[in-house]
C-alpha cells in the first residue's frame, strides 16, 4: 500500500501546480481546527471547571485532545506498522519526547479556545517558530543572525500586545495558555526533527500521536474528564477535527514539503491565523480586541523574519 501511494504521489507531483494546490488545501483545512473545536464545546462552560462538564454533552478540551491524537494514530497505523518495527531505540525515544510535548501543546491550546477569542488563541500559538529559534540557541548553541533576533523581538512585542489586551479574567488565562501552546509546540518540533532523521512521516506521526494520546488519556482519567456521552453534534465536530486538521491538513502540508522549500511552507502556514479569525467573525460573530490587529501584525512579521533568515522547522500542529 505504501509503495503504491509513493508511486501515485511521485507521478502527481510531476504536475506543475500540484504541490502548491496540496499546500493550499492543507493550510485551509488546518485553519479550521479552532472553529471545529469550538463546535465541540458546550456553550458558556469554563474548561477549568471540570465538574460542570461532567453533566454536559460537550467535549472537554482534554478529551478532544485525546481523541484527535488517538484517532490520528489509529488511522495512520496501517501505513506505519512495518516501519515502526524497524525503528531504532533513539528514534523511538525522540518520538516519545515529541509526543509528550504534543500532548502539552494540545492540552493548553485547545483549553485556551474556551477562554479567549479564536484570533488571540491562533495568533499566540503560532509563535512556535520563535520558541524553536530561542530553544535552538539556548539548548544547542545555534548562532542566530541579527535579523533573527530582530524577528524574535518583534514577535515577542506583538505577543505582549495580544496577550495583554485583557489583563484580567478568563481572557488573560486563555491567552497565557495559548502562548504555552506555542512554547510546547517548539518541544514537539525539535523532538520531531531528531526523530525524522530516519523515520518516515507516517511512522513518526503514529509514534508521536500515540504517545500524546496515552499521556492525555491518563490526564483525563486523573481529572475525571468524560470520554464519551457527547451529543451527536459534538461527536461530529470531534471526528471532523481528527479527520480534517489532524490527518488531512497535516499530511497535505508535510506532503508539499517534498517539492516546496521549508521557508515557503512556513510562511504559507502563517495564513492560518488570518483564515481562522475570518471564520470566527463569520460563524460566531466574534470580534476580537482591537489590539489583536497591530499585535498580530507584529507576531506574523516577526515569524516571517525568523523563518526567512534561518532554516525553519515547518510546524503544523493545530
Amino acid at each position: 500500500m505504501t509503495a503504491l501511494a509513493d508511486r501515485v504521489g511521485a507521478r502527481a507531483r510531476s504536475l506543475p501546480q500540484f504541490a502548491w494546490g496540496v499546500l493550499a488545501v492543507g493550510v485551509l483545512v488546518a485553519s479550521t481546527s479552532a472553529i471545529l473545536s469550538r463546535y465541540a464545546f458546550p456553550d458558556g462552560l469554563d474548561p477549568l471547571d471540570v465538574a460542570a462538564w461532567r453533566s454536559s454533552s460537550g467535549v472537554h478540551p482534554l478529551a478532544l485532545s485525546f481523541w484527535r491524537c488517538a484517532i490520528g494514530a489509529a488511522v495512520l497505523w496501517p501505513l506505519a506498522r512495518r516501519g515502526i518495527r524497524r525503528a531504532e531505540r533513539t528514534e523511538l525515544r525522540a518520538s516519545a519526547v515529541a509526543g509528550l510535548f504534543l500532548a502539552l501543546h494540545f492540552a493548553t491550546w485547545i483549553t485556551s479556545l474556551g477562554l479567549t477569542t479564536v484570533a488571540a488563541a491562533v495568533l499566540l500559538v503560532s509563535t512556535t517558530p520563535v520558541f524553536v529559534a530561542i530553544a535552538a540557541r539556548l539548548l544547542f548553541g545555534d548562532r542566530l543572525p541579527a535579523a533573527t533576533w530582530a524577528g524574535i523581538g518583534i514577535a515577542l512585542a506583538g505577543t505582549a500586545v495580544v496577550a495583554g489586551g485583557d489583563v484580567s479574567g478568563s481572557s488573560f488565562t486563555g491567552n497565557a495558555l495559548a502562548l504555552a501552546g506555542g512554547a510546547t509546540g517548539a518541544g514537539y518540533a525539535l523532538g520531531g526533527q531528531r526523530a525524522r532523521r530516519h523515520l518516515g512521516i507516517f511512522e513518526y506521526s503514529v509514534l508521536a500521536y500515540g504517545t500524546a494520546a496515552a499521556v492525555l488519556l491518563g490526564s483525563c482519567v486523573i481529572a475525571g474528564v468524560p470520554l464519551a456521552g457527547y451529543s451527536a453534534s459534538s461527536w461530529v465536530a470531534l471526528l471532523a477535527v481528527a479527520a480534517g486538521p489532524q490527518i488531512l491538513g497535516h499530511t497535505f502540508i508535510n506532503f508539499a514539503l517534498k517539492d516546496i522549500d521549508a521557508t515557503t511552507v512556513t510562511v504559507a502556514i502563517m495564513a492560518e491565523p488570518v483564515i481562522a479569525t475570518a471564520l470566527a467573525l463569520f460563524l460566531f460573530a466574534e470580534v476580537p480586541s482591537w489590539l489583536v490587529f497591530p499585535g498580530g501584525a507584529f507576531i506574523l512579521a516577526g515569524i516571517y523574519l525568523v523563518s526567512a533568515v534561518r532554516r525553519p522547522l515547518p510546524v503544523v500542529l493545530e
